[in-house]
């Protein structure tokens, strides 16, 4: 993108306002994790112990820092996700028996990055680390292999988004990162387009 993504103006708020609002509707607590100081006035900073790490090393640090069972963790970079789909995610994962850890799948395609699990497997997460195994997909497979195959519960997104049911090109909006310029605007008028279908005379 060539700018600092987390404080991009997204249809003019940045997008890390818009990822924290979004988690308060319906999380005890929110925290930004990364070495992002200047990202305080939006929520606490949870300081990750590992430098260029990826996302693992945020999930870690979260993981380490909650003060409930489970945390869940979001990327900025992908705005358009409905809050409620998220919401209705979490209460299912919560209330799986034997579940330890989900992720989503939007339109067949993995999104670990949309993950939850419970506070005890930060251990699993330093130790692949440690490894330096930072792909998700694979860390969240060794929480599976640790607890069992019902530990890991990998969500089509689809199943909490409705009604209605979405289109194939809601869901790929819903989760497409704004990694580059053309892509940033081409989320902003879809999210604008979509605004003023829900209210045409929105000024």
């Amino acid at each position: 993108m060539g700018v600092d993504k987390a404080t991009l103006e997204f249809c003019g708020r940045p997008m890390v306002e818009i990822a924290v609002e979004k988690l308060r509707e319906f999380c005890a607590e929110v925290g930004i994790c990364g070495n992002r100081e200047d990202l305080s006035g939006f929520a606490p900073v949870v300081l990750e112990e590992r430098v260029d790490a990826g996302p693992a090393a945020g999930i870690e640090a979260g993981l380490k820092a909650a003060r409930h069972e489970w945390a869940l963790f979001v990327p900025v970079d992908v705005p358009l996700v409905p809050a409620e789909l998220l919401r209705r995610w979490a209460d299912g994962v919560m209330g799986k028996a034997g579940c330890g850890a989900s992720y989503l799948v939007a339109n067949g395609h993995r999104q670990p990055s949309f993950c939850m699990a419970r506070r005890e497997h930060y251990s699993v997460f330093s130790l692949a680390l440690e490894e330096n195994v930072r792909k998700l997909a694979i860390i969240f497979d060794w929480i599976k292999l640790e607890d069992g195959s019902k530990a890991l519960w990998v969500s089509d997104a689809s199943e909490f988004a409705g009604p209605p049911a979405p289109s194939l090109g809601q869901m790929n909006f819903w989760f497409s990162n704004v990694n580059t310029p053309f892509e940033f605007d081409e989320a902003q008028a879809w999210a604008e387009f979509e605004a003023h279908k829900a209210d045409p005379f929105r000024g």
